[in-house]
C-alpha cells in the first residue's frame, strides 16, 4: 500500500491533537486570581482570547502545513530512493539476467562445441572402423583363399593318400589272399596228407584188431547157458609193449558170469606181441586205450 494514503489522516490527526492540546492548556492556565491587595494604580488591558486561539490554529496550522510538506518531501525522497533502488534492482537483474543469458550462451556454444567435436570423433571412429573393416574384410578374403588353397592341397594330399592307402590295401588284400589260397592249399595238402597217413595208420591198425580179437577168442572160456544174442564191451588198457595194463566192462552183457568170463579172457592174454611192430603215434592213438565189443557168435570155441 503506497505511504501517501495515509498523510492525509495523519495532518488531520495532528491538527486536532494540537486544538486539544491547546484548548487544555487555555483551561489550565485560565486559574482564579489570588487574593491580594490591588494597588492602586491599576492598567488594565483586555485580551481578545477568540482572536489568540484563532492565531494559535494558524500557527498549528502553518506547523501542519509544513509537517506535512516535510513529510511529503520525505515521502518523495523515500518514493525517490524507492525507484532508485528499484530501477538499480532492475539494472541488476538485467545485469544478472544478461550474465545469465551469456552464461546460457557460452554454455550452450559448450555444448554444441562438445557435441561438435564428439560428432567428429563419431565420424573419425566411424571411419577408422570402416577403413578396419575393409580391411578386415580383405584379411579375411586373403586368409579364406589361402585356406581354400591349403584346404584343397590337403584334400588333393588326402586324395592321393587315400588312393595309396586303397592301392596298398588292394596290395595287401591280394598278398593276404593269395597266401590265403596258398595255405589252404598247404592246409589241403597237409589234410590230404594226414587223411593219408590217418588212413594208413587206421587201415594198419584195424590189421591188428582181428589179431587182438583172435587171442582173446583162444583164452575165452565160455559159460554154460551163454546166449548168442547179447553184447558186451570192453576197454583195454595197453603199454607201448602190448603188456596189458587194465581191462573194464564199459558194457555189461547182463550176465555177470559173461563179464568176468570177458575179463579173464582178455587177462589171460596178458602180452600182444605184435603191437609192438606199431608205430608210436598209431599206438597211442588207437591201442592205448581202446574198446572191444563181443557177441558169442564172434568167438571161436
Amino acid at each position: 500500500m503506497k505511504s501517501t494514503s495515509y498523510l492525509i489522516p495523519s495532518v488531520f490527526a495532528a491538527l486536532l491533537h494540537m486544538v486539544v492540546v491547546v484548548l487544555l492548556a487555555e483551561s489550565w492556565f485560565m486559574t482564579e486570581p489570588e487574593h491580594r491587595q490591588v494597588p492602586r494604580h491599576v492598567q488594565a488591558q483586555l485580551v481578545d482570547f477568540s482572536e489568540r486561539q484563532a492565531q494559535q490554529l494558524e500557527e498549528v496550522k502553518a506547523k501542519a502545513q509544513q509537517k506535512a510538506q516535510q513529510e511529503k518531501r520525505a515521502l518523495e525522497r523515500q518514493k525517490e530512493a524507492q525507484r532508485q533502488a528499484e530501477l538499480k534492482r532492475q539494472q541488476e537483474d538485467k545485469r544478472r539476467a544478461d550474465k545469465k543469458k551469456a552464461a546460457e550462451a557460452a554454455k550452450q556454444k559448450a555444448v554444441a562445441e562438445k557435441q561438435r567435436l564428439a560428432e567428429k570423433k563419431k565420424q573419425e571412429a566411424l571411419a577408422l572402423k570402416k577403413k578396419a573393416e575393409a580391411a578386415a574384410k580383405q584379411k579375411a578374403a586373403v586368409e579364406r583363399k589361402r585356406k581354400q588353397a591349403e584346404a584343397k592341397k590337403q584334400a588333393d594330399a588326402e586324395q592321393k593318400r587315400l588312393a595309396d592307402e586303397k592301392r596298398k590295401q588292394a596290395e595287401a588284400e591280394q598278398r593276404k589272399r593269395e597266401e590265403q589260397q596258398r595255405q589252404a592249399q598247404e592246409l589241403a595238402v597237409k589234410q590230404a596228407e594226414a587223411a593219408r597217413r590217418a588212413e594208413s595208420q587206421r587201415q594198419a591198425a584195424a590189421s591188428y584188431e582181428g589179431y587182438i580179437k583172435e587171442l582173446i577168442s583162444r583164452n575165452w572160456r565160455r559159460s554154460p547157458g551163454t546166449r548168442n544174442e547179447i553184447v558186451i564191451e570192453l576197454s583195454i588198457s595197453l603199454l607201448p609193449t602190448g603188456k596189458v595194463v587194465d581191462v573194464q566192462v564199459t558194457r555189461s552183457s547182463g550176465d555177470s558170469r559173461i563179464d568176468e568170463d570177458a575179463i579173464r579172457a582178455v587177462q589171460r592174454v596178458d602180452r600182444f606181441e605184435k603191437l609192438q611192430q606199431l608205430d608210436p603215434v598209431v599206438f597211442d592213438r588207437y591201442y592205448r586205450r581202446f574198446t572191444l565189443r563181443f557177441r558169442p557168435e564172434d568167438l571161436r570155441w
